[in-house]
């Protein structure tokens, strides 16, 4: 039944569950303002920078330093390409050219007196001079505006679009690739041709990296993966947040979250590493493009709709309605215009972009203040998106010197808080729901109670009538497995006695030695009767819990001291070397702990596993006990060196009158009753038994063990260790 006690303890879980969510996300934000401030504050700290299209890295340690951003002067040489890779090997082909900032595009680079604008072709050159080594090389080429290639040493190794030199000549296309550099042994000759007629900005705009093939390939690799984690998340979430919307209509904020993620999580295929062109290969560049600039544009209508549906008195409807119609009204200008123009009217949308910022800050500050629900978590993480997205606005216009992967981080956080406070309004959609459900139950108790008092009586007898039902079945049992081992176990001896019998009888037997022998014979197999029908009886007993048991209190150490002393003599009569290690797991002056034992019990528990021992040990083997005592139970283990146990009688040796000898009743083999007495006594005690391990003729360990009582006081600890000579 459900108490006032129980969903308070589910508030208090909640208040938790509030706290650590918002440290985690304070703690998601330091991080990222650390990594926003280390790449505005020190872009390039440790990387060399080109200088006059030539960078030096004779110094540069690939395993230690890892890879590197050939950033810095490259040789630019305007509206020249080079078109085979004579020209490219050809020392004659080396052009005059002047310097370009990489990363960066071409923009607003002044060529004979005329700054360029983002349209044309030119091509970049830099020189790099290698430390000594073999170390394969391989460079990360990032997507170009718009087309390009690439060629190392002479050697074209990667490309993508097709250049020209007129707008129907080239073909954009954006494709970030992993290129492998043939290298000389001492130098690299780096050559990029670019081609741009449908960007408004052209060049190299963001960074080139050069390592080893490996560190290229798993940067590679990282990037992607976590492009496709980002994508994973906002497909989950947008179906997720329209599937509760399906299942309550009401929320319109669950429908225009989902929107928002399903759409975003089509641009995020369209940036970074471009993971769509990798799922559709030739994927066309124009159709890329305007899904990039309808996905910006249209998601933040959404994105601000979502937040007014949140905390709708926080927020104004004329507002709303302006920014939906101007990103509407853009979104048909991409649709409408082409690639070249709508790409210059970026600016526009940024601003539109700042302005929705501000206005979505405005409504959570606002929130926080009036302490609406979950306004702190989205306060944080509104915060670090923000500041994500002008990062990389920033970064676009070639302001900051940061990355242009900041608002993926920013949105993961703000993913991350939205689904930490899904789950606080679930949690307290169900704290409501089992309020209600309590209050139900305790007008229910009045005849609950009722019900439990008269129906008591009646289940204490039904009790105490199992109970008897269960004694006089054990007992019963017993009774029964008694009679049948009797005659099972009985009738072969007592065939055998009536032969010899008859044969005396018949005078068969013709000397007196002989008659003796048979004599002996007859004694024998009604010693062995006698001791079969005596284990017999106490087993049932045992099973039966008819056995008085005298227990006292012993400690550990002194317990298994004197159940290993009494069967030295016999190791050492078969000559088998037996020993005893006594451990306590604990603190180093930490006392043995107290049993409650029958000892003499325990000793016929313990002598039937000494005797195996023995019995299929071979002369000069050895048998070695240990004890363990952890506080809570003690353990004893004994290790023999002899012949083990089959694999398939593994399971049934602990069943009674079971033995791996099938002629049980002869003179020598066993009556498979000692390791189920053991059992019996064991368990007795509260403890178990068992085949720790076994292997044919490797050994066997059997282990039981014995609860302990509470500590008392004795004067020994530690480890120590008894060793008995058997040879």
């Amino acid at each position: 039944m459900l108490r006032r006690g129980s969903f308070k303890h589910v508030l208090l879980n909640e208040r938790v569950y509030k706290r650590f969510s918002i440290a985690l996300l304070l703690l998601l934000a330091l991080g990222t303002i650390v990594f926003a401030a280390e790449r505005v504050f020190w872009p390039d700290k440790a990387y060399p920078r080109a200088e006059n299209g030539i960078i030096d890295l004779s110094d540069w340690n690939w395993q230690k330093d890892g890879t590197l951003p050939l950033n810095g002067e490259w040789s630019f040489s305007w509206q020249q390409l080079q078109q085979s890779e004579a020209d490219q090997a050809s020392e004659q082909s080396q052009l005059p050219a002047q310097t370009i900032k990489v990363p960066g595009s071409w923009n607003g680079t002044v060529v004979d007196g005329v700054p360029l604008s983002g349209e044309g072709y030119a091509t970049y050159r830099l020189k790099i001079m290698l430390p000594e080594g073999e170390d394969v090389l391989a460079l990360r080429v990032p997507a170009v505006s718009t087309s390009y290639k690439l060629w190392v040493n002479g050697k074209a190794i990667a490309s993508a679009g097709l250049l020209g030199t007129t707008e129907e000549s080239a073909v954009p296309q954006f494709a970030p690739e992993v290129a492998v550099a043939p290298t000389l042994h001492s130098a690299m000759d780096i050559v990029i041709e670019v081609a741009n007629f449908s960007h408004q900005r052209g060049g190299l705009r963001q960074p080139i990296e050069l390592g080893t093939a490996k560190d290229i390939i798993r940067a590679k690799e990282m990037a992607v993966g976590f492009d496709m984690l980002l994508i994973g998340c906002l497909l989950i979430m947008g179906l997720y947040h329209l599937g509760l919307f399906a299942v309550r209509t009401k929320e319109w904020s669950m429908l225009y979250f989902g929107l928002f993620c399903l759409l975003f999580s089509i641009r995020m295929t369209l940036l970074g590493e471009i993971v769509i062109t990798k799922a559709i290969p030739g994927f066309n560049w124009t159709l890329e493009i305007n899904l990039e600039y309808l996905s910006a544009a249209l998601s933040l209508p959404l994105f601000i709709l979502f937040f007014s549906s949140l905390y709708p008195e926080e927020s104004a409807r004329f507002m709303n309605a302006a920014f939906c119609i101007v990103t509407v009204g853009y979104s048909i200008v991409i649709a409408v215009l082409p690639t070249l123009i709508f790409t210059q009217a970026l600016v526009s949308l940024q601003l539109v972009v700042v302005a929705a910022i501000v206005y979505v800050m405005s409504i959570a500050v606002f929130a926080c203040i009036r302490k609406r629900e979950g306004s702190g978590i989205l306060l944080i993480s509104c915060l670090v998106l923000g500041t994500s997205i002008v990062n990389d606005m920033l970064y676009a216009h070639q302001l900051v010197a940061t990355t242009d992967r900041m608002s993926a981080f920013g949105l993961l956080i703000f993913i991350f808080s939205q689904a930490a406070m899904l789950s606080i309004k679930l949690s307290r959609a169900f704290v409501s729901v089992e309020k209600l459900s309590t209050e139900l139950t305790e007008l229910n108790n009045g005849l609950n109670e009722k019900i439990i008092e008269r129906t008591y009586d009646l289940e204490q007898a039904n009790k105490a009538l199992k109970w008897s039902n269960d004694e006089l079945s054990r007992m019963e049992t017993s009774r029964s497995h008694l009679l049948s081992n009797i005659s099972h176990d009985l009738g072969t001896p007592m065939t055998a006695i009536q032969c010899y019998i008859e044969a005396i009888l018949d005078r068969m037997v013709d000397t007196e030695e002989q008659r003796e022998r048979y004599l002996r014979v007859i004694h024998s197999k009604v010693v062995g009767m006698d001791r079969l029908i005596e284990d017999l009886f106490q087993l049932s007993q045992l099973e039966a819990r008819q056995v008085a048991f005298k227990k006292e209190p012993v400690t550990t150490d002194l317990l298994i001291e004197r159940l290993f002393a009494r069967y030295e003599l016999d190791a050492r009569g078969a000559g088998i070397a037996y020993t005893l290690t006594v451990f306590r797991n604990g603190e180093k002056d930490e006392q043995f702990s107290s049993v409650e034992v029958d000892a003499e019990r325990l000793h016929q528990a313990y002598s039937n596993l000494i005797f195996n021992a023995i019995k299929f040990t071979p002369s000069g083997g050895s048998i070695a006990v240990e004890m363990h005592d952890n506080g809570s139970e003690m353990l004893v283990s004994v290790s023999d060196s002899g012949s083990g146990i089959r694999p398939e009688d593994l399971p049934y040796v602990f069943d009674r009158f079971y033995t791996s000898n099938k002629a049980r009743n002869d003179s020598g083999g066993g009556k498979g009753l000692g390791l189920s007495i053991s059992k019996e006594i064991v368990e007795y005690h509260g403890g178990r038994i068992w085949v720790d391990r076994t292997e044919e003729q490797c050994g066997t360990v059997i282990c039981f063990t014995i609860p302990t009582q509470t500590k008392q006081a004795v004067s020994k600890a530690g480890i120590y260790q008894t060793v008995g000579d058997g040879r």
